[in-house]
């Protein structure tokens, strides 16, 4: 009897099996093909007409943001000397740059021309926030001490549609009406065709992706 009952019950465990292996590999699967949303928006500069800002704030640590955000005060720099009289850039805003951040160690990351003419009182380098939340928690700080209408957010792509809403509603939670505006960095892998060419490039998609998921719809910012 108990053969006969074993011989009957197996099949089902091998189905339960299979079912359970097709569950796990279908959750597995689920966020690389989902994963791309994250690069499904539009900047809101197009990188040729520069709107009038208060400062350009660039989120440290991906490769490559502090030269682009250098590289963008520049031009508000180039423009603004050819006014009658000449205005003053918008602030470079280092946001996250890391405790004993110096400014010899920023003018390393700066191309030369932005180094000859950039001056530490057009930078400012925070360097207390060691994540996104924080980011914009100290932004906002500065925001309301200087009295800051308008930015121009700069960092990766991967990042920037997380980073804008961390942004929008932290500053709408600390009461200030500041307009975020958004130019993205290049950064290789992390273009909608290109992420899904290497590990890392899937990996660090996947997990941002996965964070945006959080504060989209589970985060509180209070």
């Amino acid at each position: 009897m108990r053969r006969i009952f074993l011989h009957r019950i197996k099949p089902i465990f091998y189905h339960l099996g299979f079912l359970l292996l097709g569950l796990v590999v279908g959750i597995s699967i689920l966020p690389l093909i989902l994963a791309g949303e994250i690069y499904d928006y539009q900047d809101t500069v197009d990188g040729v007409h520069l709107p009038d800002v208060d400062a350009l704030v660039c989120l440290a640590g991906g490769r490559g943001r502090i030269a682009a955000a250098g590289d963008l005060w520049y031009r508000y720099w180039e423009h603004d000397q050819h006014e009658k009289p000449a205005k003053t850039p918008p602030y470079l805003y280092i946001s996250g740059m890391g405790p004993g951040s110096t400014w010899k160690a920023l003018g390393k990351q700066l191309r030369t021309g932005v180094r000859d003419v950039i001056r530490p009182e057009n930078v400012i380098m925070e360097t207390e926030s060691q994540n996104t939340e924080a980011n914009a928690y100290w932004l906002a700080t500065y925001a309301k001490k200087y009295g800051w209408s308008r930015i121009l957010l700069v960092t990766s792509r991967y990042h920037m549609k997380r980073a804008q809403l961390i942004f929008e509603r932290t500053l709408k939670h600390e009461g200030l009406k500041v307009d975020v505006d958004t130019l993205t960095a290049f950064q290789e892998p992390f273009e909608p065709n290109e992420w899904r060419s290497s590990l890392h490039g899937i990996h660090v998609t996947i997990q941002e992706y996965l964070k945006w998921v959080y504060y989209k719809y589970l985060w509180k910012d209070a």
